[in-house]
């Protein structure tokens, strides 16, 4: 489907001939009033005066709002106050739900009218009216919104359109901060707004959230005296479950959701999602109806029923999460509604296999997404899911193929990381076909100005996607660069696709940039402004984490939550979430009492209600460049095509030896079939028994071409499985494990080539120090360039003595080779496997020089055998 932009483009060259252009405004005074119904309601006025507003900052006009037919003027109501059969196609109301955002803008003789299904959706049209003059509201702090300037206005604009997802929310997972009065609701009131203005709202508001845990409660005499209505786990009646082929437990369930809605008309969708955690019911008669999926689901069912019967149109809510993610083995009512979660899923299935399950077996489906959650991001770049547009764009367009109709997406108070996310996001979900490098142009554009292509830079550098592995290993880096060097107007280098101290350095020279081609433009230096204290919160957490004096650690702990207090009406961090999560942390770990967010009878040092000053800002800007200086180095490329080789070590000195590799996560292994057509190793997968519930483990064995010679999966066992890896012909073969993050062990006999793969951009979680692990030098090195996040370890040479200790993190590391030293394999002690990877060495690891493989080329060129 072409972009709307385009659609409207269309309709709008096609109704070209049906109106002329409708002055709004001439030289600064308004031509037309806003009309209103007399019938109109509080909240549609309240969107009339909004609009009046807005178009008075435009033109420097005063637009009067009257009541009146509709007949001329800037016409905004709901069809029911401005009847018009000819605008019946475009406000048709589908399925009782789909139209009730959908609006109509039409701009005719004597007046323009913005023409909504419902209020809600007239308010659409007036911000969409807006949005066609350029005004725009990126974030939700005031800095953020884009009002043009233009004395005189004219308007030739025909619109139809209604979102593709029905429900859109990007909702804060810590909720709003307050303030003293009179800006106690002012974190609340903004986002409202910048909802209200970006047309995120719910034609069907969902609720699917837990729900039996308030049937116990509303119920609590009853239970108390029937144990039996409880799930029964591990032989006891307890926890908040439900035995739910207990009749009285159907019949409360029936009763509490026709009592809700009774109580509230106006409630759609009432829940009956299980309380949160496990221990379903083990009775016989719950063990006969199934699993977890069967009993959660079958209970819907039952209620949905009831439901219908008596409030036809009205839904039943559920989750598919946690031990019910997968679909039961049932169809679902017609009316029951569900929401997947994109985490914290168990059972059988992936969540790939689960998105192609459930549209089978239920007619109404939504996500539920995790943009941001404070205890997985903190607030730190490269940011969240949210902050990775590219599988924001793939997810929703995902979702919307497969008929979903509401997204929720956890998120937090941090615009700093994820406010572009947030944006696109909202964009897409209202029109999912919409062209993302059209939205991100016209937000480099409007929200920076002259510094829109540094600002480009910018958040593409510190984008989550930049960081991920290249689908092909062997792609060649381009020569290094100097530090003054104009990074990203060509291809990136691999230093600049890892997350470093290297990265916050360039980042950092961005928006000086920026800053420079902005120098004329308050209202973009304001925004940037904003960016630079974002900067300073990494900073700051920055050399905390590497702080290893605990009154210093101390001092930059309390700096953080200062700084995040003081820039709190930013919107840049989550406030909230730092009050909420991170402050009560702080307050224990350094013993620090006054600190103590409950504590109400005393100040605390971090309250400091004076906002960042422009000379702060920049104080701290300019340490951030001092501190974060770019670190280029020596990059050479190697091919993925790697082979055994003879390496110059005495076989005296090192002896093969047997490969036992534990991790948390995906890794990938070349393996090399020599003179036998089988590959031997053990794996174990499930090493992590509370993990043992997820999908699943599942391995694949290709070739070098990339063809799937074996693959199989396995149970989470936790027990070892030998595998006798049958291959056609001899040669390199690549073994990957995913392990639904249930922790693996994989184990190589000596002698049998294995060799570690280290991507670019991921970590590998291996599970605690490995043994010693070996890695090529190659001949003419003099300084090894290499990026280390984890934690210290040990740098042996050659001859198996210490030539380094390493203890940074996320830092390049620059060793000097000595002389004889390069050809030679070198290696780590201490090492715990994190993100590792080598700019001018190949990028893999053996647990020994017999067992290592290196690339062809290499071999040929330092003339090994």
């Amino acid at each position: 489907m072409p972009h709307l932009y385009l659609l409207v483009a269309l309709i709008l060259t096609a109704r070209s001939s049906h109106a002329a252009p409708l002055q709004l405004a001439t030289d600064g005074r308004a031509a037309h009033p806003i009309v209103v119904s007399p019938k109109a309601t509080d909240a549609l006025r309240a969107t009339a005066k909004e609009l009046a507003r807005y178009l008075g900052q435009i033109t420097g006009a005063t637009f009067e709002i009257k009541e009146g037919d509709g007949s001329a003027g800037i016409v905004l109501g709901a069809i029911a106050d401005f009847p018009d059969p000819a605008l019946g196609p475009a406000l048709t109301l589908k399925n009782t739900v789909d139209g009730r955002e959908a609006f109509a803008i039409r701009t005719e003789p004597g007046r323009v009218r913005l023409i909504g299904r419902t209020d809600l959706a007239a308010s659409h049209a007036a911000f969409r009216l807006l949005e066609h003059f350029g005004c725009r509201w990126f974030f939700p702090a005031k800095e953020w919104e884009v009002v043009p300037r233009s004395p005189t206005l004219t308007v030739e604009l025909n619109v139809d359109d209604r979102p593709k997802i029905l429900s859109r929310r990007i909702w804060y997972g810590y909720g709003y901060f307050t303030d003293a009065p009179p800006n106690q609701r002012k974190c609340q009131d903004d986002y409202i707004a910048w909802a209200r203005h970006n047309r995120m709202a719910s034609s069907l508001p969902i609720h699917a959230g837990h729900a039996w845990q308030n049937i116990i409660h509303n119920n609590k005499g009853r239970f108390e005296n029937h144990p039996e209505y409880l799930a029964l786990t591990k032989g006891k009646r307890q926890g908040e479950m439900l035995c739910v082929t207990n009749a009285d437990v159907r019949q409360l369930a029936v009763d509490y959701a026709l009592a809700q809605l009774e109580k509230k008309p106006d409630l759609e969708m009432v829940s009956m999602e299980c309380s949160d955690g496990g221990g379903h019911c083990e009775c016989d008669n719950c063990k006969k109806l199934g699993g977890p999926s069967n009993q959660v689901f079958d209970l819907a069912n039952h209620v949905a029923r009831a439901v219908a019967e008596k409030y036809p149109g009205k839904f039943v809510g559920c989750l598919a999460y946690n031990e019910h993610a997968e679909p039961p083995t049932f169809d679902l009512e017609p009316n029951v509604y569900v929401q997947m979660t994109a985490g914290f899923i168990q059972g059988r299935y992936t969540y790939d296999e689960l998105l192609e399950l459930w549209p089978k077996k239920c007619k109404n489906l939504g996500f539920y997404e995790y943009f941001s959650v404070w205890l997985w991001d903190f607030d730190r770049l490269p940011g969240g899911r949210g902050a990775d547009v590219a599988t924001i764009a793939k997810q929703i367009r995902r979702y919307a193929a497969i008929g979903a109709t509401s997204m929720d997406a956890e998120s937090g108070d941090n615009w700093g990381p994820h406010g572009r996310g947030y944006y696109v996001a909202n964009k897409l979900l209202w029109s999912p076909d919409s062209d993302v490098d059209h939205i991100l142009a016209d937000f480099y554009e409007k929200a920076f100005g002259p510094a829109a292509p540094a600002m480009k830079r910018y958040y593409e550098r510190v984008e989550p996607a930049r960081f991920r592995e290249d689908d092909d290993p062997a792609a060649k880096a381009p020569p290094a660069r100097g530090p003054d060097d104009a990074f990203f107007r060509g291809h990136p280098s691999a230093a600049d696709r890892i997350f470093s101290r290297h990265t916050l350095a360039l980042a950092y020279r961005d928006l000086a940039e920026a800053t420079a081609l902005a120098k004329d433009r308050p209202d973009v230096l304001a925004r940037l402004d904003h960016l630079k204290q974002y900067l300073r919160f990494n900073h700051l957490c920055w050399l905390r984490d590497r702080e290893t004096d605990k009154a210093k650690k101390k001092g930059l702990a309390l700096a953080v939550v200062k700084h995040a207090y003081r820039t709190r009406h930013s919107y840049m961090n989550h406030w909230q979430a730092i009050y909420a999560s991170y402050v009560p942390k702080i307050t224990k770990d350094f013993d620090e009492p006054t600190w103590d967010p409950k504590d109400k009878t005393r100040p605390k040092a971090w309250q400091d209600a004076a906002p960042v000053t422009r000379e702060e800002t920049e104080a701290d800007f300019r340490a951030g460049l001092a501190d974060f200086v770019p670190q280029p180095v020596d990059e050479r490329a190697f091919s993925s095509d790697v082979v055994p080789a003879k390496l110059p070590v005495a076989d005296s000195k090192f002896k093969p030896a047997a490969s036992t590799q534990a991790y948390q996560g995906a890794a990938r292994y070349a393996l090399y079939a020599t003179d036998s057509l089988t590959i031997p190793i053990d794996v174990t997968v499930g090493t992590i028994a509370w993990y043992r519930n997820r999908p699943d483990a599942r391995y694949a064995l290709t070739d070098s071409a990339g063809k799937t010679v074996a693959e199989a999966r396995l149970k989470l066992t936790g027990e070892p499985v030998h595998l006798d890896l049958k291959v056609p012909t001899p040669g390199l073969y690549h073994f990957t494990m995913n392990d639904s993050g249930a922790a693996w062990r994989i184990t190589a006999p000596a002698g049998q080539p294995a060799t570690i793969l280290l991507p670019r951009g991921k970590k590998l979680s291996h599970q605690g120090h490995m043994q010693r692990m070996f890695f090529y030098v190659p001949k003419g090195t003099k300084t090894l360039h290499y990026f280390w996040a984890g934690g210290p370890h040990t740098l042996l040479g050659p001859d198996g003595k210490p030539i380094a200790d390493v203890k940074t993190s996320g830092d390049h590391v620059s060793i000097d080779v000595p002389p004889g030293a390069d050809g030679q394999c070198w290696s780590f002690t201490k090492l715990a496997l994190g993100h590792l990877y080598f700019f001018n060495a190949p990028n893999v690891l053996a647990a020994s020089p017999q067992a290592l493989l290196l690339p062809k080329e290499l071999v040929e060129t330092d003339n090994l055998k």
